[in-house]
């Protein structure tokens, strides 16, 4: 039988946690995975199903299913052992709700990867739900440069097969005796088939994330408040001025960040000619992709946006950097979703 330390946990099964938890069961010798889900109506979907995750490579492509999952409903069927590795894909503003529920599985013990988009989730779950030091889990972000969405609450579609993503420990060299426990998440998520995954040290990770988040800045909100995919961003030149205001905010404050004074990364990377190469990078890579932003506001869910542009905007303030593109495109977007849930809730 597995040793309780090599289960994983996976909260968040959407696209991104589907095609995670289908690549773990797809591994010749497949960990246990717990699929933990909010919802009755949810859990009883996969129930029906015998607990299996379909994944298409492309929109026509065969139906591949994998199962063997075991299932909890938090609050419900949930158990109280504890949680040794747990995958985070829920959306970022619901990062602290989702764990709430079990946060007395969590601990010391504990690795939590964060498959999610945007920051300043962690400092998140260090105010509000692990406040002390000594019993914090260790941290591994995820950024998943794979398209998929879903076409059932139980079948996902990858969309392209030139997908990639990176992984990595947080934290700096001083913090090795608790990487350790680290290993296994990161180990096995690298062997998964189709994540495609490459390890990164902190310092690297934390440069692919910011250049993620700058891209995500400009073409999240645009495409969410213009209803189009991410290459009518890059074609649309009465746009480009905008772009340059945001990048210009975005620069600034990413080059004063105090947090990457003693970590060996070149702030000229971050110069707006290095960001705008980044954006239109990747732009090019997603053209025929509609946001995660847009599709939220289609559906009348709530956006991430506070934690994208709005993290600019709470570090802005932070480093007494002026970033009123920034702040107006998120009150836009957080406008256009108020009338969005009001118009659904009819």
């Amino acid at each position: 039988m597995p040793s309780p330390t090599h289960s994983i946990h996976i909260i968040g099964l959407g696209s991104i946690g589907s095609f995670v938890a289908h690549s773990l069961r797809s591994l010749p010798t497949p960990p246990p995975v717990t699929l933990l889900a909010h919802r009755p109506a949810l859990y009883q979907e996969f129930a029906s199903r015998g607990w299996k995750i379909g994944l298409r490579l492309t929109e026509d492509g065969a139906l591949q299913e994998k199962g063997g999952f075991n299932g909890e409903l938090i609050g419900k069927t949930a158990s109280s052992d504890p949680i040794h590795n747990l995958i985070v894909a829920v959306k970022a503003s619901a990062t602290v709700s989702a764990l709430e529920p079990i946060k007395h599985r969590l601990g010391r013990h504990s690795t939590i990867c964060l498959f999610q988009n945007g920051m300043g989730q962690i400092d998140d779950l260090n105010e509000r739900i692990f406040p002390d030091v000594s019993t914090r889990p260790t941290y591994m972000l995820g950024i998943m440069r794979h398209g998929v969405y879903m076409r059932s609450p139980t079948e996902a579609i990858l969309a392209g097969a030139n997908g990639a993503a990176s992984l990595g420990i947080v934290g700096n060299d001083n913090q090795k005796s608790r990487k350790s426990q680290a290993d296994f998440l990161m180990d096995i998520l690298l062997r998964a088939p189709s994540l495609n995954c490459e390890r990164l040290q902190w310092a690297d990770l934390l440069q692919a994330q910011l250049f993620k988040l700058a891209a995500n800045c400009v073409l999240n909100p645009l495409t969410a408040i213009l209803d189009v995919r991410n290459g009518c961003i890059k074609d649309n030149q009465d746009l480009w001025p905008l772009q340059g205001r945001l990048l210009k905010e975005i620069s600034a404050v990413f080059q004063s960040l105090p947090e990457l004074q003693s970590l060996p990364i070149d702030r000229d990377l971050f110069s707006v000619p290095s960001l705008k190469s980044v954006v239109s990078d990747t732009i090019d890579k997603t053209a025929q992709n509609s946001s995660s932003m847009r599709e939220d506001m289609r559906k009348g869910r709530q956006t991430e946006i506070e934690y994208i542009n709005g993290w600019i905007l709470r570090r802005g303030k932070e480093l007494d950097i002026d970033c009123e593109t920034n702040a107006c495109l998120t009150q836009l977007v957080l406008a256009k979703s108020r009338v969005g849930t009001n118009d659904g809730a009819r």
